[in-house]
């Protein structure tokens, strides 16, 4: 039951990863899943609950952990390099035919969810403030355990260590790689510890 389960939303994630919103239909995810109408139906009542359910897996679920405690601001740095690393690693061996549009694709999928999932914008802002707070938390112990230098604007550092973290498009595009775009991703992350490490 719970296989099913996962069989019909990782294939409705990728029909809506590849597709726009409005040519996924609950036809389509039928044929792509090999599943009767029942099948589906059992789970999802219409193609907005499977997209919902989508959102909620892949989108909401997916996101790095924030309550684990990292020793210094290193580590939470190289946490998030690995873990951003992998989740993009992931996505590609399991959608080899598209690597190089998976990151325009997250994107757009993730403006589709703002625009069909209600509560997505109000859970995409508190998550983003969670990430902020974690940020900022990690720089200013950084700060009292003299890692990083103390007269740094840590308002500002949130912010390009949040532009890091959302600049993974914009990288794949200049550099025209999903390697390019990952190493510059990680580059970037280390030439900013190096401005403000002492």
């Amino acid at each position: 039951m719970k296989d099913t389960k996962e069989i019909i939303l990782k294939t409705a994630y990728n029909l809506f990863l590849y597709n726009n919103y409005e040519a996924v239909t609950i036809n389509s995810i039928i044929q792509a899943t090999g599943l009767t109408k029942g099948g589906i139906y059992y789970y999802y009542a219409s193609k907005e609950e499977i997209f919902k359910a989508v959102v909620d897996k892949y989108m909401i679920e997916n996101h790095a952990d924030t309550s684990v405690e990292y020793q210094s601001l290193k580590e939470l740095i190289q946490y998030t390099i690995d873990f951003t690393k992998g989740k993009i690693t992931r996505m590609v061996i399991e959608n080899k035919d598209a690597q190089h549009e998976i990151p325009i694709n997250y994107l757009s999928l993730m403006v589709t969810a703002f625009r069909y999932f209600p509560d997505y914008a109000k859970i995409g802002n508190a998550f983003l403030k969670t990430q902020s707070d974690k940020w900022e938390k990690a720089l200013k112990k950084a700060v009292i355990k003299n890692e990083i230098r103390n007269d740094i604007d840590i308002p500002a550092m949130v912010a390009n260590i949040m532009q890091i973290n959302s600049g993974i498009v914009g990288n794949m595009l200049m550099g025209g790689s999903m390697i390019y775009a990952l190493d510059m991703f990680e580059r970037q992350y280390w030439e900013l510890y190096k401005l403000i490490k002492r």
